[in-house]
């Protein structure tokens, strides 16, 4: 009788944890799930344009993740490479992503595209993880490309939320912690490309401060100004970064929606030389990526850009990011 009590009062204490941590998100995907439920999935428009052959987009994210995705790695891989798209970054937010872009360029059928892999320094990989970029940068294949600092797990953002989630802290009292330096120095050493991610306007500065101090070439300025828990700088700050050698990115949805004009104007203080657009698509009832693409260039050639600057935004730069050209 004694053991019936006992073994059913460990059942008791077992389904109400269940319980508890199936009602309280523990994490960011746990969270992102509960937001982006479902959706009935979006009509593929086809869309093409010139300028999508020869475009880089590094900012693609990709089936299965822990959240609905519409198109896995091989599908979009797939029709980049119908579109005569020269590459890809694969992002994920909560693993590396270097040897998902190694099976896509070995089985995809997709010989002319560049895929390459990303990784975002949040909690499900250690935080601010020097190991993790070395691991990164180790994967079979050598695609690695970019590492950003934390997303949706940044002390930032999770403050913004007010969300009770595990945080990713890149200063304390306005001076970077010592991992973050030890990152950079990775990244240099490995020829890897560095993402502010989603951080405070003076992380941003502080950061490329010192991406600048160890020559760690360009780097990219995560979709500043696409709301308050992302990072918001001034303009002034903005191009406080851009002088550091940041090149700021602009993803479809900014461009399409219902700031476009606030955006393109961005686009016009900083310079196409400096900017370059992404996609960011990949969540299910989004357009697709190359549809997202030639739907935000056909809105910039509307707006004046010239087919130079949209070969600088769409083609060039994200080169230049990769390192394509050296």
């Amino acid at each position: 009788m004694a053991w019936s009590i006992r073994i059913a009062a460990l059942i008791s204490i077992f389904v109400a944890g269940t319980a508890s941590a199936q009602t309280a998100p523990i994490t960011a995907w746990d969270l992102f799930r509960s937001q982006h439920p479902v959706l009935t999935p979006s009509q593929d428009r086809d869309i093409d344009d010139p300028i999508l052959r020869g475009a880089i987009d590094l900012h693609a994210h990709f089936g299965p993740d822990a959240y609905p995705r519409q198109w896995d790695a091989f599908e979009i891989a797939r029709r980049m490479a119908a579109r005569g798209m020269r590459g890809v970054v694969l992002k994920n937010h909560f693993t590396e992503s270097a040897g998902t872009a190694y099976l896509v360029r070995k089985h995809a059928g997709v010989p002319g595209l560049e895929v390459f892999g990303g990784l975002s320094l949040n909690s499900e990989v250690g935080g601010i993880n020097p190991e993790a970029v070395r691991y990164f940068a180790a994967v079979t294949g050598g695609y690695a490309r970019v590492v950003w600092l934390p997303t949706h797990e940044s002390e930032h953002e999770v403050n913004h939320e007010k969300a009770s989630y595990p945080s990713v802290s890149v200063s304390k009292n306005g001076v970077l912690l010592p991992e973050v330096l030890e990152v950079l120095d990775v990244i240099k050493e490995k020829r890897l490309t560095l993402a502010t991610g989603h951080v405070t306007p003076a992380e941003m500065l502080a950061i490329m401060t010192e991406a600048k101090k160890r020559d760690l070439g360009p780097v990219i300025i995560t979709h500043p100004n696409m709301g308050p828990k992302f990072t918001n700088p001034t303009m002034g700050e903005l191009q406080e970064a851009v002088a550091l050698g940041g090149y700021v990115e602009f993803v479809a949805s900014e461009l399409l929606g219902k700031r476009s004009d606030e955006f393109i104007a961005m686009i016009r203080t900083i310079g196409p030389a400096r900017s370059f657009v992404a996609s960011d698509s990949g969540l299910v009832g989004l357009p697709n990526h190359t549809d997202a693409l030639g739907l935000t260039i056909r809105v910039l050639r509307t707006a004046g850009f010239t087919e130079d600057e949209l070969d600088l935004m769409f083609r060039k730069n994200p080169a230049i990011l990769l390192r394509l050209n050296s």
